[in-house]
């Protein structure tokens, strides 16, 4: 009798040995997930943090009152409270006050103003959609950023510019 359940025993240790290192092997790839997710998320804020004083920075030099460039505090501490996809949640409601007709024009404006300035400085730049959200700005709620938008305008056809350039210099 012990002779045929020796086959089914061996089975099961054997069994019993893969299960237990298939469970150990999938704590370990949990926790590097969690490493990984832990560094991306600290890697998301540090960028915000720094776009943020680098954009600070630049627009203290710029002779355009404040109002028209200020981007609100509580927006940053909006997308840093949401690693990785902070940018693109703040985006999405910030395109919802700019839709919502019962918001005052200098609301609006300001919520466009901040997707324009999102589109132009994340990583995956978007300098045609930044430049239609800025003409749209003007158009729409003229004197309330012409100052900045001229200055953003020039921005991105100098950036236009150099990345033609680059794009040339490779296909040579």
């Amino acid at each position: 009798m012990l002779k045929q359940l020796l086959p089914g025993m061996a089975l099961a240790l054997a069994c019993m040995g893969l299960a237990g290192c298939w469970a150990g092997a999938a704590a370990v790839a949990t926790d590097v997930a969690i490493v990984k997710r832990t560094e991306q998320k600290h890697n998301f804020v540090h960028a915000v943090k720094e776009g943020y004083a680098k954009y600070q920075e630049e627009f203290e030099s710029v002779d355009c009152p404040r109002q028209q460039y200020r981007i609100s505090p509580e927006i940053i501490e909006f997308v840093k409270s949401r690693p990785p996809h902070g940018l693109d949640q703040a985006i999405k409601l910030l395109l919802e006050i700019y839709n919502d007709k019962t918001q005052t024009e200098e609301v609006r404006s300001h919520a466009l103003y901040h997707v324009a300035v999102a589109y132009m400085r994340r990583r995956e730049s978007n300098l045609d959609l930044a430049k239609g959200y800025l003409l749209t700005i003007k158009e729409e709620f003229p004197d309330t950023h012409d100052c900045v938008i001229a200055y953003l305008l020039e921005e991105i056809k100098e950036r236009k510019a150099y990345q033609e350039q680059m794009d040339a210099l490779e296909d040579a």
